[in-house]
């Protein structure tokens, strides 16, 4: 065998179509299959031959591991959990209390940090009788396995001491091993190991052996949900005293390898537009936190849509809960509208070093993914999440931008800021971001990208190298401005009309911008298409901002109308409590002057000229 290539099996069980490795080792099974549900394709499946499939609510997966007992042929059997796997690593990585590692994705860089490879796995095993887990404890100090199990409320003490009765009945030489290694603090979790043949098939009789006659004799049918896991949570044990048994009394060959946990294991998507005809395609970035704002946007582009077109709209993010989803589609879906998540933190993580500034958000990065990510489409507009649409969307779409990167709309606020209000910005632009037309620099708030352009003249690597390469003043609006130079369609600026932040933006910004930079905002200002709340300053701050009253409009007619109020009403009584402090604050500070700082006197005068108080 030591000269030879084993047969070596590793099952992966799951319930979903979770992202397994295309390794030769690694044979993904749907446990419980017999429950019905998708089977992913290239998977097998625990239903067929001689099975337990419909065990699985209370065998959890040991229904693959009774399957590929009974089913399958190999020279090691070995069982991991489709976000478990073990380390080939010779380093040792630092785990938690439980003796595991985790890791956010079982991607590419991560499964090689790990060795997880067909060559290492299969000159690793061969070398060994059997690969059992690094051992775990628990958090509590002193916690014994034996008291784990009888103190959790998921779990029956009576189970575990009605199998303890079985071994020192039927197997009286492994009861003072099992009472042994269930007093210890330390031990072999998750059901996982890799096994011989035979000591795999020993293993399987002895495991199910006690398991089926503690199903014949113990009733669990007033058992709680999580308690009729009653057999997958026993095996655990019950594996770690086979391992522990065979520890202490056999010459095997062992490795113990830690076992590394996988937060996300999804599969990416391959996103199809979502209608055959008209589809006209909008993506949008956010987070769980921005659900009420985002919201009204949809809603805005729902009520602006016409029956003539079929409106596919995309959401990025890496946070959005199930529950915000559900709520989301429930509101805009409907016979010629799609909504859909795409979760893309898998491939984020692999740009850590994108610079942020201010308040804007890792969420500003996630457009730079759009031509990786939706392969399957030519184009796409984007739209920033703090806006409102005014007009159908579809118009926007229908613009040609063939032989462009991208469409979008000069950004008077910027050329007010190069022309003198913000004294570096002129030099920055010039001679850093090097923009060879200024007052051609757009606003990527609204952008049509042309996806096909895009993946024909930079990777998405290249862009986000670039991205990362400085900390650019506004981020990816200065990368796509420097990337889309000369390649820019521009659009009329009513489809991105910024609101007047803090009213200082109209009079003292824009209003240094050429004077038909400043013309054409105000036109658009009069009949806007898009309304861009731009800025740290929201509608959902104040009522009172520019524009809120369109924004609070539409959120008076999504769900979360009233979760958008609380949270202004909450900010502005923070903030009257603070204005009240300050006020408190400067009486009692003016007491204190009065005293020792007389009206009249030359030392008030110093301390107001100190002071700077007119």
């Amino acid at each position: 065998m030591a000269n030879e290539t084993p047969n070596i099996k590793i099952y992966i069980s799951g319930h979903a179509d979770s992202y397994v490795p295309h390794l030769n080792t690694f044979y993904p099974i749907r446990v419980g299959a017999a429950s019905g549900g998708d089977v992913p394709d290239g998977w097998l499946r625990d239903d067929t031959g001689e099975n337990i499939s419909s065990k699985n609510e209370s065998y959890c997966e040991l229904t693959a591991q009774y399957w590929a007992w009974k089913n399958d042929s190999a020279d090691y059997y070995g069982f991991f959990h489709y976000r478990r796997y073990f380390s080939f690593s010779e380093q040792h990585f630092r785990a938690n209390p439980f003796g595991e590692v985790h890791e956010p994705f079982n991607d590419g860089e991560t499964l090689k940090k790990y060795k997880i490879d067909d060559a290492t796995i299969i000159d690793t095993v061969k070398k060994y009788d059997i690969v059992i887990p690094d051992e775990g404890g628990f958090s509590e100090k002193n916690l014994t396995l034996y008291r784990q199990y009888c103190i959790s409320t998921v779990q029956h003490a009576s189970d575990l001491d009605f199998v303890l009765d079985i071994i020192r009945r039927d197997y009286p030489q492994m009861y003072p091993y099992a009472k042994r290694y269930l007093n210890r603090t330390h031990g072999y979790f998750c059901n996982m190991f890799i096994m011989k043949r035979e000591l795999f098939c020993k293993y399987c009789e002895w495991l199910f052996d006690i398991l089926e006659k503690h199903e014949r004799a113990v009733d669990i049918s007033d058992y709680s949900k999580q308690a009729r896991r009653v057999h997958g949570y026993l095996a655990e044990r019950l594996c770690g005293i086979y391992l522990y048994y065979l520890e202490k009394t056999a010459d095997l060959k062992i490795l113990k390898l830690q076992r590394v946990y996988f937060e996300n294991t999804d599969r990416e998507q391959d996103i199809l537009p979502a209608f055959e005809k008209d589809n006209v395609a909008a993506v949008f970035s956010a987070n769980d936190l921005y659900a009420p704002y985002l919201s009204a946007l949809l809603q805005s582009v729902k009520e602006h849509s016409s029956a003539e077109h079929n409106y596919d709209l995309l959401v990025l993010h890496k946070d959005i809960s199930e529950t915000n989803r559900r709520k989301l589609q429930k509101q805009v879906c409907g016979e010629n509208i799609s909504l859909r998540f795409i979760n893309v933190k898998r491939r984020m993580t692999k740009y850590k070093n994108l610079p942020l500034r201010g308040h804007f958000r890792e969420e500003t990065y996630f457009r730079l993914l759009l031509p990786d990510l939706l392969p399957r489409y030519d184009k796409i507009l984007y739209l920033d999440s703090d806006m409102i649409v005014c007009e159908d969307i579809a118009e926007l779409y229908a613009e040609n931008v063939e032989n462009y990167l991208l469409a979008a709309c000069k950004d008077a606020d910027t050329a007010g800021l190069y022309n003198g209000y913000e004294p570096n910005k002129k030099n920055y632009m010039d001679n850093v971001l090097k923009i060879k037309k200024p007052y051609e620099y757009f606003q990527a708030g609204t952008i049509l990208f042309n996806l096909n352009m895009f993946r024909k003249n930079y990777t998405v690597e290249e862009v986000m190298r670039f991205a990362m390469s400085y900390p650019w003043e506004l981020l990816d609006q200065d990368v796509l401005n420097y990337l889309a130079q000369g390649k820019t369609k521009f659009i009329g600026m009513e489809w991105n009309v910024m609101v007047d932040w803090r009213g200082i933006r109209i009079k003292e910004i824009i209003g240094r911008a050429p004077h038909y930079l400043y013309d054409e905002y105000m036109r658009a200002r009069k009949a806007p298409k898009i309304i861009h709340y731009a800025g740290p300053a929201k509608p959902w701050h104040s009522p009172s901002f520019d524009f809120a009253d369109i924004f609070w409009d539409h959120a008076r007619r999504t769900p979360y109308y009233e979760t958008a109020l609380m949270r202004m009403m909450t900010l502005q009584t923070a903030n009257i409590k603070r204005k009240k402090k300050r006020s408190l604050l400067k009486t009692w500070a003016r007491s204190v002057a009065n005293v020792f700082f007389p009206v009249g006197t030359k030392r008030r005068s110093k301390l107001k000229k100190f002071l700077k108080i007119k």
